[in-house]
């Protein structure tokens, strides 16, 4: 019966540790389109040549400062490469942030669906986190 409580208070430790150890907690928390004020909701199907903003909400957990990476594409709907969102990596500490910007898609550009791929990368000494969101929107 010792060994058994042993084996239980060697697992515990070693779960203990591992968690101890994990790579900083990252989570998108929304992804979505906004009208041009940046505030309101805009409802899908969208209208070519009208000014959008993409908002994308997420959190950092844990107690250390990361080092965040963030990177987007937006496709067209032929699965063209139209634009790539690289800001520069920048240190952040634990909390909430969100990164938003213009989407621009033109009168005279096809309509159909257009998606924004969006990765989010934290990093510290214990590892390395990425979250991955997809956006799709239809334009008319």
């Amino acid at each position: 019966m010792r060994w058994a409580a042993v084996a239980a208070v060697l697992a515990a430790a070693a779960v203990a540790t591992g968690s101890a150890t994990a790579a900083p907690a990252l989570r998108i928390t929304s992804f979505r389109v906004l009208k041009a004020d940046g505030r309101t909701p805009a409802a899908q199907p969208l209208t070519r040549g009208t000014p959008y903003r993409y908002r994308l909400d997420y959190r950092i957990g844990g107690r250390r400062v990361v080092r965040v990476r963030r990177a987007g594409t937006l496709w067209s709907p032929y699965r063209d490469r139209l634009v790539e969102i690289a800001p520069r990596p920048q240190m952040a500490d634990p909390g909430r942030f969100f990164a938003a910007d213009s989407i621009r898609v033109g009168r005279a550009d096809s309509p159909g669906e257009y998606r924004l791929t969006y990765s989010i990368t934290a990093t510290d000494a214990t590892g390395r986190t990425t979250r991955t969101a997809e956006l799709r929107m239809r334009f008319r």
